[in-house]
């Protein structure tokens, strides 16, 4: 009864509660996504792969959104607040929609409101020595508590229910005050160094395969493992709770590519071993690694950059373009039931992400500073 509570209490307390609300709504958003296309999928009359779209409409707008955001905006009040409110009328008309496309561009508009909170998130956690890690756990920390109630709720009345309670809670997020520092305008005054390059290719490639394979996750329990989607959700908070303990601890130098390996090894068995405890186990393995990888990869990023808060767009609209090129790549691989292909593929995805995070790990052994690595680099 007492774990939500430590799990909230776990996530930077010091930081604006509107902040935190922000970044918890944009979990939230993205935690429905694995139960939303089985639904669609049944009620639209559509195959499973065609409404991986929805996905990739969404998170489409959301790597515009973050990238822009980085290069011409700073956190602001009217901002933050603005892209709440953009986020809860978008989602209150998606629960409207019984039409696919114009359900496309409801969340074509979401996901600009979500890109520019998510940047919101990131810039403002660059002001503390954890503000990563702390930051990154809301995303688990939230898909834990909110993954049960989303199965409950797909199962009771679908996706208008679901839209409708992710635009219920944009709206009252509205209502958390916001507090920011002096971040600066980052514009055209950007790091040249060839390695963050690499590594923003990287968590591109990452994000591709990484989504390719976990947004049909919730279609692969269901056809390969044979679970309902009650079960599901608790497979999903399992993977978020290990999330949240990865977000609390610090990868050691020159361990991503190991956690990212391990990630692919877990979507490896998501599509290929058809056993309930292994989808549990899998995802599990999936949360903790992929947590503890992340955090360690952004940090390397900060290293060689102008000021800490200088990639965290772009890194942010990396992944996103990465989830918006996934779903496609899981569609195609997918085909009709090939869940054991879609594993493969996703993982190979992996593997190479890790083997360029890897590659840039070795290359920075025995780098001292910040000021060294960027001015060699240029």
């Amino acid at each position: 009864m007492t774990l939500p509570a430590r799990l909230i209490q776990s996530v930077r307390p010091h930081a604006s509660p509107g902040v935190m609300a922000g970044a918890a709504v944009v979990a939230a958003t993205f935690a429905a996504t694995p139960f939303l296309l089985p639904d669609l999928s049944t009620r639209l009359d559509m195959d499973i792969g065609a409404t991986g779209f929805l996905s990739t409409a969404q998170v489409g707008s959301f790597a515009v959104s973050t990238f822009l955001a980085g290069r011409l905006l700073r956190p602001r009040r009217r901002l933050h607040y603005g892209s709440l409110g953009l986020i809860a009328v978008a989602t209150a008309a998606s629960a409207l929609m019984t039409v696919f496309p114009l359900l496309l561009v409801t969340r074509v508009v979401a996901g600009l409101g979500m890109g520019t909170l998510t940047w919101i998130a990131w810039a403002d956690a660059t002001r503390s020595p954890r503000g990563m890690g702390d930051i990154a756990a809301i995303a688990p920390v939230t898909a834990t508590i909110a993954s049960p109630i989303l199965g409950w709720i797909i199962g009771a009345g679908g996706y208008p229910w679901v839209f409708g309670s992710l635009a219920a809670m944009a709206a009252i997020a509205t209502l958390a005050p916001v507090d920011f520092g002096d971040l600066p305008r980052i514009g055209r005054n950007v790091s040249g160094s060839r390695s963050n390059r690499l590594l923003l290719a990287g968590l591109l490639v990452l994000s591709v395969g990484g989504s390719s394979v976990f947004i049909f996750t919730g279609a692969a329990a269901e056809a390969v493992h044979d679970l309902s989607p009650v079960a599901v959700s608790w497979a999903l908070s399992l993977n978020a709770i290990c999330g949240v303990i990865a977000t609390r601890r610090t990868a050691t130098r020159g361990t991503a590519a190991v956690w990212i390996v391990l990630t692919a090894a877990s979507a490896i068995a998501v599509g290929v071993i058809a056993s309930p405890v292994v989808f549990f186990v899998a995802l599990a393995v999936w949360g903790f690694a992929f947590w503890m990888a992340i955090p360690e990869v952004l940090r390397m990023l900060t290293e060689r950059s102008l000021t800490p808060s200088e990639r965290m767009g772009d890194a942010q609209a990396a992944m996103a373009v990465g989830r918006v090129f996934g779903p496609v790549v899981g569609a195609f691989a997918l085909g009709v039931g090939l869940f054991t292909r879609l594993s493969i593929v996703g993982a190979t995805l992996m593997t190479c992400a890790a083997a360029v995070v890897g590659g840039v790990e070795l290359y920075r052994v025995g780098s001292t500073s910040r000021e060294t690595e960027v001015s060699r680099e240029r």
